[in-house]
């Protein structure tokens, strides 16, 4: 087998791959769930397994995949799914980078590429369930991770081309954050798009006259809200692979509510269910925001009132916010990311 991957054997392609798909999904999630200081690390790692994945494909190929066809497996064509979707997870993956393809809609490069993700991971737990290999330790030898490495390496050189290329020829992958994401509408609030995650469906009514908010056990009206608040610039990251920054009409969480000693948290409610806690010490930096740039939020952004939290991914800024109150359990202690 020739090529820098065709030197693992079959056995060592098998095991190096599915080591890679697993860390391609963890990070991938992980970069969503970290605030901005660690998630542009765990993003360009994410790109990087994305391309040493690319690398053994040939390998694969060469190896297990003709041998499966000579056999005629009965899933031979389930596992050559599985090889597609994953190339085409990975070519969705690029043309978001690079910029040379939105999507259609709210069906983003990213937001399929993230799916795609999903249902490769169900097809490598099914390939795991029903063709159990156990590893052995011939195929863990040096030789074998310093192939790995080399792998690694290469991908690693594709990922910097790419980026290099982006930027050099002005596409518009090369003015997106560290997390990947791309600029719409800043300072622009009809531009900014909306998005809905899971079952995180729109409330029927967001008018400010009817809203109950609930702040430590005491009502709090959208109306005293926006006369105490005031512009705090903040960028919304979204997981769908946009960013916006915008100056929201926000008041912090820490003017409205001090927690008593016992509290372990403060936990944020909307109105759908969804819920976030955070560390009492980090209400200075948390806000409530009524509107942007002067105007009122629309419904779809989490009108009549939504949290905003500078440097924290789209999952925590929760929309329709219903309560404030303090809890007994600690902010780590939660989803790091929406589950229902």
């Amino acid at each position: 087998m020739g090529g820098l991957p065709g030197r693992l054997r079959p056995p060592q392609v098998n095991l190096v791959l599915k080591l890679l798909l697993v860390a391609a999904v963890g990070t991938g999630l992980i970069s969503w769930a970290v605030g901005d200081l660690w998630n542009g690390w765990f993003a360009r790692a994410h790109g990087v397994t994305g391309f040493s994945l690319l690398l053994l494909v040939p390998a694969k190929l060469h190896g297990s995949v003709r041998a499966g066809f000579r056999r005629r497996r009965r899933t031979r064509w389930i596992s050559a799914g599985f090889g597609i979707l994953a190339l085409a997870t990975v070519a969705l993956g690029v043309l978001h980078a690079t910029g040379l393809w939105y999507g259609v809609g709210y069906w983003s490069a990213l937001w399929t590429h993230s799916l795609f993700g999903f249902a490769v991971v169900a097809l490598l737990v099914w390939h795991l369930v029903t063709r159990p290999v156990r590893a052995r330790v011939a195929d863990l030898d040096r030789r074998a991770l310093l192939r790995t490495g080399v792998v690694v390496g290469a991908g690693l050189g594709l990922y910097v081309v790419q980026e290099t290329l982006t930027r050099a020829t002005g596409l518009a992958g090369g003015r997106r954050r560290a997390t990947g994401s791309h600029e719409v509408g800043s300072h622009d609030p009809q531009r900014m798009p909306e998005v809905i995650w899971l079952d995180d469906q729109r409330p029927a009514v967001t008018g400010e006259a009817t809203w109950s908010l609930v702040v430590g056990g005491a009502t709090v009206t959208i109306a005293s809200l926006r006369a105490r608040a005031r512009p705090v610039v903040a960028t919304l990251d979204c997981t769908g692979g946009w960013w916006s920054e915008q100056a929201w009409d926000a008041v912090p969480l820490s003017e409205l509510l001090l927690p008593p000693e016992s509290a372990r948290s403060v936990r944020v409610r909307s109105a759908t269910g969804y819920a976030r806690l955070f560390a009492p010490e980090d209400l200075d930096r948390v806000y409530l925001a009524v509107g942007y740039g002067g105007a009122a939020l629309r419904p779809g952004h989490g009108a009549p009132v939504r949290l905003i939290v500078p440097g924290r991914r789209g999952p925590w800024w929760v929309k329709w916010v219903t309560s404030i109150e303090p809890d007994e359990n600690p902010s780590w202690l939660q989803p790091p990311l929406p589950l229902t």
